[in-house]
């Protein structure tokens, strides 16, 4: 990803349209990241019920998770970032926020501390919505095909 900094708009977009051409996916395959969302959903719904259970130890190993949550395959990423242009750091800062509120989830847990397990939880769930806001439905539309 250091290397896409450096590149400059122009040239990740030629790369984004040779990965696109490269990897062409039909509407009906789902991408790698639709798995990666999947999971995190599951992991996140986990953790809150945790939290509730006061169950720090499975608070922290699925914060953990969720902090260092996967990236579809570069091919698909590159598809993404052709895509998404400009709005690429914005995409990516939601993603940092996620991971770092993940982190302070981890923190609170070993701690056992609930108020600010749940306060962490809250700005992760916070990011994951904006993110979800601001791209989720042209996404899906984009490579999908579905109307909002």
């Amino acid at each position: 990803m250091q290397l896409l900094k450096h590149l400059g708009l122009p040239a990740i977009a030629a790369l984004a349209l040779i990965a696109t051409g490269a990897c062409a996916q039909s509407a009906a395959e789902p991408m790698a990241l639709r798995g990666v969302m999947q999971q995190m959903d599951h992991d996140a719904q986990a953790a809150s019920a945790a939290i509730e259970r006061k169950d720090w130890m499975a608070v922290a190993t699925l914060a953990s998770l969720l902090a260092r949550h996967s990236e579809p395959p570069m091919s698909e990423r590159m598809r993404i970032l052709g895509w998404l242009l400009t709005d690429a750091t914005t995409f990516r800062n939601y993603d940092k926020q996620v991971k770092a509120a993940a982190t302070q989830l981890q923190t609170a847990a070993l701690k056992a501390d609930a108020a600010e397990s749940r306060a962490a939880y809250q700005r992760m769930q916070q990011s994951c919505d904006g993110c979800h806001n601001s791209f989720r439905a042209k996404y899906l539309d984009h490579f999908y095909g579905n109307k909002p």
